[in-house]
């Protein structure tokens, strides 16, 4: 499930991003102004490009992407197989007219826009299967299922509860915003302006109150309006469609859901209803450089492959294992997924497509997820660690930093889950219609990490997905100090707990130890 963080947390009216953050700082690494990017600038100008960099095409699994964006178009892949709307399948890969990727949630006159979480529709197989029977009532070979069925129903009930009390707050206090937003016309107003206003309703004044205790903590008006309207769309949508058991909107795609095998179904609308969390993410990866638009991207020679999975609920693993089928099948050498899910339907299949990635030397990278948890102990999906216990040798994990070198208060963590870290807090990128924005999440770092890879193998292209990764975490810039551990507000820890590689993914840094690599092998 794709998450902004801000929209997530934002009922809780202290702002977790109080201190102030350029433009594009995740590209920069100025300790004397506590900024801890990924010191891309000096890499550039430290390092130069060769000659012979090689295009690397990066798939971006994801809830769709604007591919038409005009800081993004250029760097899109085209499929040069297959013609145009011709309704024809010319590569004969399955899928027709897919000139830029597919969509695996599309049907034939719509798309899919809302879907259940993974607990719901598991819940919803459950209740098939087990109906109101009692625990007396069960076969004892059916047992431990029925046990996981009540566990899903109570935690089922939880989140429905949590959800249901949180959109009740914010209907309560979009109603107040939405008068002030009203009157005033303009939401993108000053907070010094703001507080001059004086609004000729109740209701209104009770909405500029409020925004300017949020204001207090660094954040602009404009910020807390897209906020609480980020916030209204989200848990709207966890009550109404992603917590629902009677809502299941897979008749859209017109699949035979439990037929693993086939291929071909979706749609070439890439975009779907919603594109901005795609269209974020591909523009961190592949924004074009230096040409004079809102932002730029990390990798200096890429093609994004735009394949929409991610509804606005949890993605389904069938179509997750063959979006990643597709882009290893059609040239992709990186994948990345910002998404995740705390339940599986059907590990196996993702399993098996990851081992068919890893096979063909494809480097995945996946953003750990927002809900500031230990992975190692509590369960995340998809994830490198096979049925069998191996893992995945091409696969990077990704928590988020902010611009001190402190892990995301949101991010998710773990000692031997997660492997580096990488920005991911106010990172600015693209969204639909050629506009920008910035949005925060472990969804923004693992994108920067996948820009990274792609600059560094665009240089180094000898260089195997492992001997990529091995580049990456080991140049990783480690923080000597103490860092608080996300969840906690004063429990310190030391920054080489949080991850494996105990560190931050440095662009310079990976460069040389690219080189290194590269050097080690013509010698041998």
């Amino acid at each position: 499930m794709k998450k902004y963080i801000l929209s997530i947390t934002f009922a809780i009216t202290a702002n977790l991003f109080s201190q102030s953050y350029p433009k594009n700082w995740h590209l920069n690494y100025l300790p004397n102004d506590t900024i801890f990017g990924v010191n891309l600038i000096n890499a550039l100008k430290n390092i130069v490009q060769p000659a012979n960099a090689k295009e690397i095409v990066v798939a971006v699994i994801d809830g769709g992407t604007d591919v038409n964006h005009e800081d993004l178009k250029n760097n899109i892949w085209i499929n040069t197989k297959e013609i145009p709307n011709n309704s024809v399948d010319d590569d004969l890969n399955g899928y027709v007219d897919d000139v830029n990727g597919w969509d695996f949630i599309g049907g034939a006159t719509m798309d899919v826009e809302f879907d259940n979480l993974e607990l719901t529709r598991l819940l919803r197989d459950y209740k098939t299967k087990f109906g109101d029977k009692t625990k007396k009532e069960i076969r004892k070979e059916d047992r431990k299922e029925f046990a996981k069925f009540q566990e899903l129903q109570k935690t089922h009930a939880k989140k429905l509860e949590e959800a249901s009390n949180i959109f009740g707050y914010i209907k309560t206090i979009k109603k107040y915003t939405d008068a002030l937003a009203t009157e005033i016309e303009n939401p993108d107003i000053s907070t010094a302006q703001l507080t001059k206003y004086e609004p000729s309703k109740n209701e209104a004044k009770i909405g500029r109150n409020y925004i300017l205790e949020r204001c207090k903590t660094g954040e602009k008006p404009k910020e807390v309006f897209d906020e609480i309207a980020d916030g209204f769309r989200q848990y709207y949508g966890m009550v109404n469609y992603n917590l629902n058991l009677s809502f299941d909107p897979r008749f859209i795609v017109g699949d035979d859901y439990l037929d693993n095998k086939k291929i071909g179904y979706g749609n070439n609308e890439l975009m779907g209803p919603d594109g901005e969390h795609g269209t974020h993410v591909g523009g961190i990866i592949g924004a074009i450089r230096d040409n004079s638009l809102g932002m730029d991207g990390i990798a200096t020679v890429v093609k994004i492959m735009v394949l929409r999975v991610v509804p606005d609920g949890d993605e389904r693993d069938k179509d997750i294992a063959n979006a990643i089928r597709y882009a290893v099948d059609n040239g992709a050498k990186i994948i990345n997924m910002s998404f995740g899910k705390a339940y599986s339907f059907n590990k196996t299949i993702v399993d098996d497509a990851v081992k068919y990635a890893e096979s063909k030397d494809v480097l995945l990278i996946h953003a750990a997820g927002n809900d500031n948890q230990n992975n190692d102990k509590s369960k995340n999906f998809p994830n490198a660690i096979y049925e069998n216990g191996e893992k995945c040798k091409t696969w990077i994990e990704v928590g988020a930093s902010d611009r001190d070198q402190n892990p995301a208060t949101f991010s998710n963590y773990g000692k031997k889950s997660v492997d580096v870290f990488a920005p991911g807090v106010k990172i600015y990128s693209t969204l639909p219609s050629n506009k920008y924005k910035d949005n925060s999440g472990t969804s923004m770092a693992s994108p920067v990490v996948a820009g990274v890879a792609a600059l560094v193998w665009s240089y180094y292209p000898t260089l195997s997905a492992i001997e990529i990764k091995q580049a990456l975490e080991s140049s990783v810039n480690k923080p000597s100090k103490k860092v608080i551990m996300p969840g906690s507000k004063k429990k310190k820890i030391k920054f080489s707990k949080l991850c494996t590689k105990g560190g931050i993914v440095d662009v310079e840094a990976a460069l040389k130890a690219a080189a290194a690599i590269k050097a080690s092998k013509i010698q041998f």
